[in-house]
């Protein structure tokens, strides 16, 4: 049977219609218009009370809905103008910005012991064998406010010489030696409470998702299976299979024994297959969900090896001419296993909001403690006794206010978020980029103190400083010049001229372009600069290799240190003490070189320095501002001399041109002044 084409003599192609009007008004007066062009004889009646306009008005209403449906859909469908919570959540995780559902308050926590004195004289010391070890998740809870629990978040080990201090405790009244020592540590400590909840999954299914119903959760902090046997790990997304492991900074070779107590953990990378990611809820809860991976069938049944395929054995599998479902692909461990007949124990962290920020001194009551305990070194009962005594003795409180406790953020937070997330891409690209990441490496993998980025070979590589500052090229350029000694000034210069070429011109070919030198500088156990030790730099490496691109290689530098003392005089009004003057001047100029304000290729404006003189009460004028280098000695000042006359232009100390950084190392004896 033939189809007769289409007569489109009469049809719609034949009628003007209006695609401009939206709303119910506009849609409803379309529709009169439309009528009364092409049906003048078939109905005129438009009172709003006739027949007609009932359809009039229910067609209007229905393209009137439609048309805010499809509206609202596109709306809630870009992130930048998306207004329904659910969809801002959902289009933000799609970004990779994962929505904070509450934030914790931070403080820092000082923690005390007593621990007894050995020995007599100027040999009396504290001894060692009482030193504690607190694990980390001590909970300590607030004065003021019971609910409020605030949690440590690493190890308190009061072995380790960093940031501590010991004073003496009490005497004894005969001979005045020290019989107890009081031993002050700092560690931080977040508001919040650990929980943990049950998950049960029955047979094989792909991509699980479980949820965990709490609102106010803070991090997954472990994920366990098989009593604790099998670790699961949270990863941003299921395809990223590396994860950062930690483990016990216990090296006994030379690289790295000299630096267990400043970098108690090293940073290792590892493929992991038992893996979870979470997603934020747009009620505040939270999903887990679960890769793929079946482990009751072997991946060779579904995914060809190329050990094995073709053999052509009994029990060998031959799929050279066998087509291959693409989605078998997603059936193996690429995205993870999915946990089969288990039971997985997941403890998280729940807590913070605006009611767990705490005024200092509010966190004194200790609810939970565990030690790492060595009990073989004490042979006798008294000590084991003592060690008791002494496990009682620990205290805490908070010198400094608990802040940044707030709760669920709002959609436009979470939007603005989301935008500036999907932005970094969470990639190490630009040199601001390697200077953050390198930062932000956490202080239990080693201090990072101070960062400086450039371009191999862009600042000392072709130099010819840099070339003589090489020992073995000094040695070189001497024999030269040795060898030269009978020459004419003008073969002498042309012979070092000759050589200078070749060094740089052979420096300049091992440069690599897709290099970039990181100048590196840490700190020391009284937050002095110092160079890296190697387990801080291989964490580093490890950190950053995770971040950057694959083309990029990193060099880690050690910087340069240039210490400075300084002299001033002030002349002060004659109704004020000087001594009193002189104090504030100090006080101000150690806090204006407090390391924490200084970073690489920073100069010193002397002009700075007097006016900040000039504005201490009681000062006159400052007829003088003396800088100078502090270099070796028994100070242990940097061996890294600087000519101060020399780099001053203008009351500008400008720092060298190898990437430096100065520091006053010992601000009470290297600023000195004189009030007149």
């Amino acid at each position: 049977m033939a189809i007769k084409p289409l007569d489109k003599s009469w049809g719609a192609d034949n009628k003007k219609m209006n695609y401009i009007g939206k709303d119910f008004a506009t849609l409803k007066q379309n529709l009169i218009d439309y009528t009364k062009t092409y049906f003048p004889n078939t109905y005129s009646d438009f009172n709003e009370a006739s027949p007609g306009m009932v359809f009039v008005e229910q067609a209007a209403a229905i393209g009137d809905i439609l048309s805010f449906y499809q509206d609202t859909q596109l709306k809630e469908s870009m992130l930048s103008h998306a207004t329904e919570r659910k969809n801002v959540v959902a289009l933000a995780q799609s970004m990779g910005y994962k929505p904070k559902v509450t934030s914790p308050a931070v403080t820092t926590l000082t923690v005390y012991q007593l621990v007894p004195s050995i020995d007599s004289g100027s040999s009396n010391r504290p001894d060692e064998t009482f030193f504690l070890r607190i694990k980390e998740g001590m909970e300590v809870v607030s004065s003021t406010n019971s609910s409020v629990i605030f949690r440590t978040v690493d190890n308190v080990d009061f072995a380790s010489s960093g940031s501590r201090e010991i004073d003496v405790f009490s005497r004894d009244t005969n001979t005045g030696q020290p019989t107890q020592y009081l031993i002050t540590k700092k560690v931080k400590a977040i508001s919040a409470t650990e929980k943990d909840i049950q998950l049960d999954f029955a047979g094989y299914e792909e991509y699980p998702s479980k949820t965990i119903n709490d609102t106010n959760i803070i991090q997954i902090t472990s994920c366990t299976s098989d009593g604790g046997n099998t670790k699961w790990y949270e990863v941003p997304y299921l395809a990223q299979e590396s994860v950062f492991i930690e483990s016990a900074n216990i090296e006994a070779d030379s690289e790295m024994s000299d630096s267990v107590g400043t970098t108690p953990y090293i940073l290792e990378v590892q493929k992991v297959p038992y893996r979870f990611s979470t997603k934020v809820n747009s009620d505040n809860t939270l999903d887990l969900q679960f890769g793929s991976g079946d482990t009751s069938m072997a991946d060779e049944i579904i995914l060809p090896n190329t050990k094995n395929i073709g053999l052509g054995l009994a029990n060998s599998i031959n799929r050279l001419n066998d087509s291959i479902d693409p989605s078998n692909f997603l059936k193996t461990n690429t995205f993870g296993i999915a946990p089969t007949n288990k039971t997985l124990t997941v403890k998280y962290l729940t807590g913070g909001g605006i009611g767990s920020n705490v005024n200092s001194g509010d966190l004194t009551s200790i609810t939970k403690i565990n030690f790492e305990e060595d009990l073989q070194s004490f042979t006798t009962n008294a000590q084991r006794a003592a060690y008791q005594t002494y496990k009682s003795s620990v205290a805490v409180e908070n010198l400094e206010p608990a802040v940044g406790g707030r709760g669920v953020e709002s959609i436009e937070e979470i939007r603005q978020n989301a935008i500036a997330m999907f932005g970094s891409q969470n990639r190490a690209v630009t040199k601001q980029d390697y200077v953050v990441r390198a930062l932000s490496m956490p202080e239990r993998y080693g201090s990072v103190a101070k960062v400086y980025v450039s371009p191999d070979g862009e600042i000392d590589n072709n130099s010819p400083a840099s070339i003589l500052a090489n020992p073995k090229n000094i040695a070189e350029f001497v024999g030269i010049v040795e060898s030269l000694k009978d020459k004419s000034k003008q073969d002498i210069q042309k012979e070092l001229v000759k050589y200078l070429t070749q060094k740089k011109t052979a420096i300049a070919e091992v440069n690599n372009p897709f290099a970039i030198n990181m100048y590196v500088l840490g700190y020391d156990g009284d937050k002095k600069l110092t160079n890296l030790n190697q387990s801080v730099k291989q964490n580093l490496k490890t950190y950053l290799g995770e971040y950057r691109m694959i083309t990029d290689a990193v060099n880690l530098i050690n910087g340069y240190i240039i210490n400075i003392g300084l002299d001033f005089e002030v002349i002060c009004y004659q109704n004020y003490n000087k001594n009193e003057v002189l104090a504030n001047c100090l006080t101000q100029l150690q806090d204006y070189f407090n390391i924490d304000n200084w970073t690489f290729n920073k100069p010193i404006n002397i002009s700075e320095i007097e006016l900040i003189l000039a504005n201490v009460e009681g000062v006159m004028s400052v007829p003088s501002v003396k800088l100078y280098n502090l270099c070796g000695g028994d100070g242990n000042y940097s061996p890294n001399r600087y000519n101060i006359d020399e780099a001053t232009k203008g009351k500008i100390v400008y720092p060298s041109l190898d990437p430096s950084i100065f520091e006053v190392k010992y601000p009470n004896k290297d600023i000195k002044g004189r009030a007149l």
